[in-house]
């Protein structure tokens, strides 16, 4: 059929009434009923998004990285947990912490490690005291404890382990003057999920707010603004509902980005399709078609465009898909499926509403269409495509020539409130230490025996050495080194110094006793006085002795013979005797009693002569002995002179060297002194017996595990570890450590490094992939889409690059905006989010032109560009101020990354609506003519 247009003499033909579009004319009632009970179906049965993405949290950490392997190895092996969560729990006081704060820590530690659902392991470094140091701040007011945590980081467990151990500390009094906090990467993971949840409900009323003034503006309509705005309603209910639904089967996890893009995005997409729709329905009826005819026009005007730009959008978020950081992988599945629901919303309830407002009245045109200021356009364009194109291109450059300063940033705590707990943790932890302190990196060596040994630990030091020479690094904590410095007396200078040292209290000592060796010489001189006067006098004896022995032989000859005369008396007067002996009363008669004594006495004469001859063989032996005894004093006294000569040498000559020693002292330990100092650990030793220690052994479990032979370093930073510096660093200190190593018998030791350097070099490097694979997968499927559609390779080759372009300018704008003006460098997340976003929405706004064109070729390329431009300028335009609007209400977000990632979307759709598909586009299409369309056939272009 044909129809008369108003503003143009020439005749529209059109085709058949497509079936689709004649059954939602037919069943409009039905299709708005059936939506609002899928509304209504989802709301009741369906747990909120919010809900489900506190329940189906996912980590946003790349598992497969070196630096979260490490993380998980050095848990494995240290018995600390198998996740890569942790927090650190701060204690600051006003005053030096006490002994009251020692016992309030013990309490909290204690509470801490009865809950081992949420807290894995608990770093108690500052109840040790040879460890204590390097926990303490170096004012004493602040002390740090470091937890490990069920769950990996951004996950439903570790965000529930979070929030135990913030009850923990909540439920324990501390002192008065004590505060502690609860703060660093999994607590300020919760916190941020936490400011973005809170945020959803702002940043969906300002965008609202703000879409609904805009139409109200643009339409003058307040029946087709609320209509408009109850269809993104519906498409934003349903696209929340089916998302939660797909989570909360398990299929999708989800994070706080993920819900704030996904309700953006549709909230943009939505209003697009609906500005599509309705101002294509206003064109059509403002050149003069009746209100069933306009919805034809208009679905067969809009269908394939709106079904294109969905599918280019839901394409490009899948690719998403193929990132390896979950940060980026969990978008894609959302905002796909939010799309298609929106598209779905738009091809189905979106004209089912029109048609019944349509029957009303509702949705009649309230102003005319004004064409001539875009046609006037489109006629410039086609006149001078080159010089349009140099404008552009120049406009352009202002962005480009701004990219190259980009600078991205990795630390989240910037683009966080600063009054949520975590950020507060930290600034707590700001005030007492260096700001490397809470970003430590931790280096493990995993070796294939036990390292506890004076040999290894030469090495252990020696690799500690290597990785604090690396530029950059300020302090590296280890087994040699627990507080980050030299161990006291640990040098070979000092243990020598020391044995010196040692002898200096002694010689005190030893002088006295030197004094009591002359004391002793001259005693030995009078016991040599005393022996010689004991040698005379014992020659004498042994003179009288001989003599002696002499006369009692004589008497011993006399004695006998006195005993045989009286043998022969007795032998003579026997008989007599008997009598004596014989006679009882003999005691009584005193004559009688005499001469028994007198015969009792003859008797004892024998026993006299034994004793005289036993008498006489003891006085010849001594006789004997005497003169032997006297020949052994001459050696004895001449040995006594010797040893006295000899000890009177040893003193003068001890007196010599103790008089050296005092010398000598007076610096005895001045080396040992000197190298502590110093901090000079070049000669490193630890004697055996120090492994023996109890207080030594209990710092080793913090360093060393002897079960899997592993050793590990604390390595701080002297900047920031969360900049490009820092990363640099990251292959620094494993070179260093393999340097270290290398000809030793750790040679083949495995080194893990991991830290808040090495995992955001992991990231950088990762969302560098991902950004190019991405970007790379999304440009491919835009273009075959769009390919399909235009049937045109060049066409679709100026649509991607023009996008392409849109990017680099828009990125431009961003860092001018963000980094230049307001002083706050982009997130690592914002570009690769905000490519895949504008390559989708970019490449619509530029499809639905140049689907416009090819509508228009057969009034020729000029003519069709011009009324193109007229029939579409208007309505690309408020679709794109609309969708640039609402992704920049995300600004209002706690969340910085959320208003950088809407902002840099923003500024591309408005680079893209103002520039490239007002001017840039319109002019490469009117310069490159025919070509524009090949390999279209010529012969269908008048």
């Amino acid at each position: 059929m044909t129809v008369n247009c108003a503003n143009d003499s020439d005749t529209r033909v059109y085709a058949e009434r497509p079936l689709i579009a004649r059954t939602i004319y037919a069943f409009a009632v039905p299709i708005v009923l059936g939506w609002l009970a899928i509304c209504v179906a989802l709301t009741v049965f369906v747990p909120s998004l919010e809900k489900v993405e506190q329940q189906r949290a996912v980590s946003l950490s790349p598992q497969d990285a070196p630096s979260f392997q490490a993380v998980k190895r050095i848990g494995q092996v240290f018995h600390e947990g198998n996740s890569d969560s942790s927090a650190m729990i701060v204690l600051e006081g006003d005053q030096p912490l006490d002994d009251a704060v020692h016992k309030y820590y013990a309490a909290l530690l204690r509470k801490l490690n009865a809950d081992k659902k949420h807290v894995e392991h608990v770093q108690d470094i500052w109840g040790d005291p040879l460890t204590a140091a390097g926990a303490q701040s170096d004012d004493g007011k602040a002390v740090t404890v470091q937890l490990s945590l069920g769950g990996n980081r951004g996950e439903s467990l570790a965000n529930e382990s979070v929030e135990a151990v913030r009850k923990i500390v909540a439920e324990t009094p501390a002192p008065p003057g004590i505060k502690t906090y609860v703060t660093g990467p999994s607590a300020l993971m919760v916190d941020m999920q936490r400011s973005g949840d809170k945020s959803m409900l702002k940043i969906t009323l300002t965008t609202v707010t703000v879409i609904f003034f805009m139409l109200l503006l643009i339409y003058r309509s307040v029946s087709t603004v609320i209509a408009l705005l109850s269809m993104v309603g519906v498409a934003l209910t349903a696209s929340r509902g089916i998302v939660a639904l797909i989570g909360h089967s398990g299929g999708i996890g989800l994070t706080t980005f993920a819900v704030t893009l996904l309700t953006s995005l549709t909230i943009a997409a939505g209003t697009d399709y609906g500005i599509f729709v309705f101002g294509r329905y206003h064109e059509a009826r403002l050149v003069g078609e009746d209100e069933e005819t306009a919805f034809y026009t208009m679905y067969r005007g809009t269908t394939h465009v709106i079904l294109g730009t969905g599918l280019t959008i839901a394409a490009a978020t899948l690719c998403l898909l193929f990132a390896r950081l979950p940060s980026f992988q969990t978008l894609a599945i959302p905002c796909a499926v939010g799309t298609l629901v929106t598209v779905a919303v738009a091809l189905t309830l979106t004209p089912a509403v029109l048609v019944i407002g349509s029957r009303y009245g509702l949705f009649n045109p309230k102003r005319r269409l004004d064409v001539r200021r875009w046609r006037r356009v489109g006629t410039v364009l086609v006149r001078w495509p080159v010089p349009v194109l140099t404008a552009t291109l120049a406009i352009a450059l202002v962005g480009l020539l701004a990219l190259p300063g980009l600078r991205i940033n990795y630390n989240d705590r910037i683009y966080l409130p600063t009054g949520i707990p975590a950020n507060q943790g930290y600034a707590a932890a700001d005030r007492h230490f260096a700001p490397a302190r809470m970003k430590p990196e931790i280096l493990m060596i995993e070796s294939d025996h036990d390292m506890r040994n004076p040999a290894d630990f030469l090495i252990l030091d020696k690799l500690a050495k290597g990785i604090f020479r690396v530029p950059g690094i300020s302090r590296v904590q280890a087994i040699t080194r627990p507080d980050g410095t030299t161990l006291a007396h640990t040098t070979i200078p000092y243990l020598i110094s020391m044995q010196n040292a040692i002898q200096v209290p002694t010689l005190k000592f030893q002088r006295d006793r030197m004094k009591d060796m002359l004391s002793q010489a001259e005693e030995m001189d009078q016991m040599a006085v005393a022996m010689r006067r004991m040698y005379d006098a014992m020659a004498k004896l042994s003179d009288n002795t001989y003599r002696m022995a002499n006369d009692f032989v004589e008497m011993d000859q006399i004695a006998s013979e006195v005993r045989d005369h009286i043998t022969d008396f007795d032998d003579f007067w026997w008989p007599i005797r008997s009598y004596f002996y014989w006679e009882k009363h003999c005691y009584d008669i005193p004559i009688c009693w005499s001469f028994r004594s007198v015969f009792d006495a003859l008797d004892g004469v024998d026993e006299i002569d034994e004793k005289i001859g036993a008498l006489v063989s003891d006085v010849q032996t001594l006789d004997a002995l005497l003169p032997q005894m006297l020949a052994t004093f001459p050696p004895m006294i001449e040995t006594i002179e010797s040893m006295r000569t000899m000890m009177l040498t040893m003193h003068s000559t001890m007196v010599g060297i103790f008089d050296q020693m005092d010398e000598m002292s007076e610096n005895a330990n001045a080396m040992g002194k000197a190298f502590d100092t110093a901090k000079n650990d070049d000669s490193f030793y630890l004697p055996p017996e120090i492994f023996q220690n109890k207080r030594f052994q209990c710092a080793m479990d913090s360093f060393l595990w002897a079960d899997v032979h592993a050793a590990r370093f604390i390595i701080l930073h002297r900047g920031d570890p969360q900049t490009p510096d820092g990363m640099a660093s990251v292959n620094a200190v494993r070179t260093a450590a393999e340097e270290s190593l290398k000809g030793t018998p750790l040679e083949d030791a495995k080194i893990y490094l991991t830290g808040a350097a090495a995992v955001v070099k992991d990231i950088d490097e990762g969302a560098g992939w991902d950004l190019l694979i991405v970007g790379i997968s999304a440009m491919c499927l835009i273009f075959i889409i769009v390919l399909i559609l235009t049937r045109a390779l060049i066409a679709a080759a100026v649509i991607v690059g023009t996008v392409v372009l849109s990017l680099g300018a828009s990125f431009g704008l961003s860092v001018l905006l963000w980094q230049h003006i307001l002083g706050v460098p982009l997130h690592y997340m914002v570009l690769t989010m905000s490519v895949i976003a504008l390559l989708a929405v970019g490449s619509d706004y530029n499809l639905l032109l140049v689907a416009r064109f090819k509508q228009e070729l057969g009034a020729g390329l000029n003519t069709g560009i011009i009324r193109s431009m007229g029939g579409t300028g208007k309505v690309v335009t408020n679709a794109g101020l609309v969708f640039a609007v609402t992704m920049a209400s995300m600004v209002v977000s706690d969340l910085r990354v959320i208003g950088q990632v809407g902002t840099t979307i923003a500024l591309g759709l408005l680079f893209d609506t103002l520039i490239v598909r007002s001017f840039m586009t319109p002019a490469v299409a009117a310069q490159l003519g025919r070509w524009f369309w090949w390999p279209m056939r010529t012969g269908a272009i008048r």
